[in-house]
């Protein structure tokens, strides 16, 4: 199982369902932490109160509606235990292998080019933004030894 890969299919999903909202995505991601603590094996055994705190869903109505939509489209296999002494039962299902094989299907670098221009025109990008560098913000730009040779400020002197 690739951490990444995984959610990067997962967001991929996401992006073409406008009927999910940030509560169902929450949700989603609490349920993959408590997957991934328990390494990826299925199923998981949940309880409500753990995921609802980590997913900060103050709502039972709103846990329940978005558990039974996720799924209802695919994205978990949710078996709901009405013994509050066990937990729920939650399968998560690999994403990462639908990536996979759109990855397997390409295999020359024209044919990457052209992917990726189908994806841009698909996201609703000009097909002249394809073979240009994007500008990245300097947000998340780390610094390096030589950006820290210089202090931002400099202490006053000590006259004696």
């Amino acid at each position: 199982m690739n951490y990444i890969r995984h959610l990067t299919g997962f967001f991929d999903r996401i992006v073409q369902d406008r009927n999910l909202n940030p509560t169902h995505i929450s949700l989603y991601i609490a349920l993959f932490q408590f997957w991934n603590v328990n390494r990826f094996r299925n199923p998981i055994s949940i309880t409500r109160d753990e995921v609802m705190q980590i997913s900060k869903i103050c709502s039972k109505a709103t846990y329940h509606k978005c558990m039974r939509e996720l799924h209802a489209k695919g994205y978990i296999k949710y078996e709901p235990s009405f013994n509050p002494f066990k937990g729920s039962m939650v399968i998560l299902f690999n994403f990462s292998d639908e990536l996979q094989a759109v990855q397997k299907r390409v295999s020359s670098p024209e044919k990457n080019l052209a992917e990726a221009e189908q994806v841009l025109n698909r996201k609703g990008t000009g097909s002249e933004t394809g073979n240009k560098q994007a500008l990245v913000s300097s947000i998340n730009t780390t610094r390096t030894d030589k950006d820290y040779a210089e202090p931002l400020c400099y202490p006053l002197s000590v006259s004696g």
